[in-house]
C-alpha cells in the first residue's frame, strides 16, 4: 500500500501555522529531518509515530496516510473509468452521470472529479442558445469554486480552456445578446499563459533531467499537439474566409502541412482530421467545378480511411518526425471506410453547404460510381 506521509506531515504542519524550523524545535529534531520527512527521503522512528500524532491530534493510521491512499486508488479507478469508458459513446449516460454525482458526494475536495462535473455542464452539442444560457449561473459556481480554491495550475488552466469554449459557443449562438460574456471571454483569455510558456514548449525546449527517450516522446506528442492546434487555427480561418475559394486555399495548405509531417500518410490521431479537410475539399472542389480535385480530394480519403482501419489499436508511427511514437487509436464503432461510404451517400457529415454536398453532374460522372462502389 502507497504511503503519504510526507505529504500528510507538511498538510498538518501548514494546518497548524507552523514553519519547518518551528515544527523541527517542537519536535527536538532538526530542520533537516522535518525536511527529508516531507520529501519522503526518510521516515521517523516507529516510536516517534505516536508523539506525532499525538502533537498533530490525528489518528497513526491518517499521519501515514493510508486512508489518503486508499481514497486515491479509488478516485484514480473512477477517473479511469469516466475518462474511457466505452459506455459514453454508446449508451449509459445515465449510470455514467449517477456514478460521477455519487463521486461527488463521497470525495467532496477532490477537483478533478469537479473538473469531470464542470466539462458535463459546459457540454455544448446540440445546445441552443437558450440551454446554453440557463445552465450558466450554475456553470459560473462551479467554475469560481474551482478557480477559487483549486491549487493545481494544470487543471485550472484546463477548466479556464473549458469556460472559454462555452462563452465562446454561446456568443456564436447568440450574438446580439452576448456583450457582458464577451467581455468575460476576453478577461478569461488573457489570464490563460501565452505560448510560450505552455507545458508542450517548456517540455521540449527547456532543459530537463529526462532521458533521451522520455524527451524524445514529449517532443513527438507536443508535435501531435501543435499540428491539432494548427487545424483549429485553420479551420476558424475558412469560417471567416471572404468566399469560398479562399477556403480551398486554407484546406489545401493543411493537408499539405499534414503530408509534410507524416510523408507516410501515418496519420495517426489526426486521421479525422485530415479525412474531414479531404472530404470538405472535395465538396466546395465539386460545387465549384473542379471535378478533377474532387476526386483527388475523395481518393485520399479512402485511401486514408483504409489504412486506418488495417492498423492495430496500438500503433507505430514510420513517419521521420515521429518515427517510434506508440499511439493508441482508440476503439471505433465501425470503420472509417463505412463513414466514407455514408459521407458519399450524403447520410452522414457537417459542411458549410445545404443538401445535396455533391452536384447531380458531378454524381453522374463515371468516376464517382468507381468510387462509391469501391467502398460499397
Amino acid at each position: 500500500m502507497q504511503i503519504l506521509f510526507g505529504e500528510t506531515v507538511r498538510k498538518l504542519r501548514r494546518e497548524k501555522g507552523l514553519t519547518q524550523e518551528q515544527l523541527a524545535q517542537r519536535l527536538n529534531v532538526s530542520f533537516q529531518t522535518i525536511s527529508k520527512w516531507e520529501r519522503d527521503e526518510s521516515y521517523p522512528d516507529i516510536t516517534m509515530l505516536p508523539v506525532l500524532a499525538g502533537f498533530f491530534g490525528v489518528r497513526t493510521d491518517d499521519l501515514l496516510g493510508m486512508d489518503e491512499a486508499e481514497n486515491e486508488k479509488h478516485i484514480r479507478g473512477l477517473l479511469d473509468y469516466f475518462y474511457h469508458n466505452e459506455h459514453m459513446r454508446v449508451g449509459g449516460l445515465e449510470e455514467h452521470e449517477a456514478m460521477l454525482k455519487q463521486a461527488l458526494k463521497d470525495f467532496p475536495n477532490d477537483y478533478r472529479l469537479w473538473a469531470l462535473h464542470f466539462g458535463k455542464l459546459c457540454s455544448i452539442y446540440f445546445d441552443t442558445a437558450e440551454s446554453l444560457r440557463t445552465r450558466l449561473p450554475e456553470i459560473r459556481n462551479v467554475y469560481e469554486m474551482l478557480i477559487g480554491n483549486c491549487t493545481n495550475d494544470a487543471l485550472r488552466m484546463d477548466i479556464k480552456g473549458t469556460m472559454c469554449t462555452y462563452y465562446n459557443c454561446l456568443i456564436g449562438k447568440d450574438p446580439e445578446g452576448s456583450a457582458a460574456e464577451k467581455a468575460v471571454l476576453e478577461g478569461i483569455i488573457g489570464e490563460l499563459p501565452a505560448l510560450r510558456d505552455s507545458r508542450e514548449y517548456t517540455r521540449t525546449c527547456v532543459h530537463t533531467p529526462k532521458t533521451e527517450e522520455e524527451h524524445r516522446k514529449d517532443c513527438h506528442e507536443a508535435i501531435t499537439e501543435t499540428l491539432d492546434m494548427l487545424n483549429s487555427m485553420v479551420w476558424h480561418l475558412g469560417n471567416a474566409a471572404e468566399d469560398e475559394r479562399e477556403d480551398m486555399d486554407f484546406k489545401r495548405a493543411m493537408l499539405a502541412i499534414y503530408d509534410a509531417a507524416y510523408p507516410n500518410h501515418d496519420y495517426g490521431k489526426e486521421t479525422c482530421y485530415v479525412m474531414i479537410n479531404c472530404e470538405m475539399l472535395a465538396v466546395m472542389s465539386a460545387q465549384a467545378g473542379e471535378f478533377s480535385e474532387a476526386f483527388a480530394a475523395l481518393e485520399k480519403v479512402i485511401e486514408t480511411a483504409r489504412g486506418f482501419d488495417a492498423l492495430p489499436r496500438v500503433s507505430t508511427h514510420t513517419s521521420p518526425l515521429l518515427r517510434g511514437y506508440v499511439y493508441d487509436k482508440g476503439k471505433w464503432d465501425d470503420s472509417c471506410l463505412e463513414g466514407v461510404r455514408r459521407f458519399l451517400n450524403e447520410e452522414q457529415g457537417s459542411y458549410p453547404s445545404t443538401e445535396p454536398w455533391f452536384p447531380e453532374a458531378f454524381k453522374a460522372d463515371a468516376r464517382f460510381g468507381e468510387i462509391l462502389s469501391s467502398v460499397t
